[in-house]
């Protein structure tokens, strides 16, 4: 979850097993899904990004690999003999991708039938695709489905979702459709994080305490509500640090074009 998920999920395998539990949950103390999120969340197909952004929703292995964010499944029985076939195959001095080969004689397909995300792909295409360009719109869009189950469970999982958070988190998302590659990501998501960071009554830090310091799980959001949030305030999330303020990545030749694998 969160970091856990930044640190690996850019990199070319990313394998899951009956015991994986996904979550990007950052929307919900206040924060955002950082460490690359803007970057890998924008690129997955249709709403998928964008409702797993602001809701913060739980995902499996048959999720994951439905969505493209898991590349193979392994039985967690498996791992170890996994391990050691990886280990046995990068010793040998055969040329090329050793490892792809090896995970597809462990990789196993659950069935995608099971997938949350591929039973309710047409209500999430539908109430968060790329004609949605605010959360208030995508709220309507929800409403609009009547009693329908998931558009309720939906409604009621963003309104426990920090009004600024949301809005700043698909700010980032769409932003991070239009930049080439994770480096430029990580510099926007530096100045959203510090962003969240100025004011002593930030989200972030009201997020912190009611989920991990005094942990009543009862968070007073300010502003309170989504029409509070203003045009304004979000952009002030994504405005120039300072040169002596901003991230600064180093630059060598085999940087420039480094890309999340995703």
């Amino acid at each position: 979850m969160g970091g856990g998920v930044g640190l690996s999920i850019h990199g070319k395998y990313r394998i899951a097993t009956e015991n994986t539990l996904f979550a990007m949950p950052e929307t919900g103390i206040g924060l955002f899904p950082d460490v690359g999120g803007m970057y890998w969340l924008s690129r997955l197909k249709g709403g998928l990004g964008k409702y797993i952004a602001l809701t913060g929703c739980r995902l499996k292995a048959d999720d994951l690999l439905y969505a493209g964010i898991a590349t193979h499944f392994v039985p967690s029985n498996k791992l170890e003999d996994l391990k050691a076939a990886l280990v046995e195959a990068t010793d040998s001095t055969e040329e090329g991708d050793c490892v792809a080969s090896v995970l597809m004689s462990f990789h196993e397909k659950p069935s995608l039938s099971a997938s949350f995300l591929e039973k309710h792909r047409t209500n999430i295409d539908a109430n968060f695709g790329k004609d949605k360009s605010s959360v208030e719109e995508i709220i309507e869009s929800l409403k609009s489905e009547g009693q329908n189950k998931f558009g309720q469970e939906t409604i009621s999982s963003l309104s426990k979702m920090s009004p600024t958070s949301l809005k700043v988190t698909l700010e980032g998302v769409k932003r991070g459709a239009t930049l080439s590659n994770i480096a430029e990501v990580l510099k926007m998501e530096y100045r959203m994080s510090q962003g969240f960071m100025r004011a002593a009554n930030s989200d972030f830090y009201e997020g912190i305490r009611a989920l991990l310091v005094d942990k009543d799980r009862n968070p007073k959001w300010n502003p309170a509500m989504l029409e509070e949030v203003t045009d304004d305030m979000v952009e002030s999330f994504f405005q120039e640090l300072g040169d002596e303020n901003e991230l600064i990545l180093e630059e060598d030749e085999g940087t420039e074009g480094e890309q999340s694998k995703l």
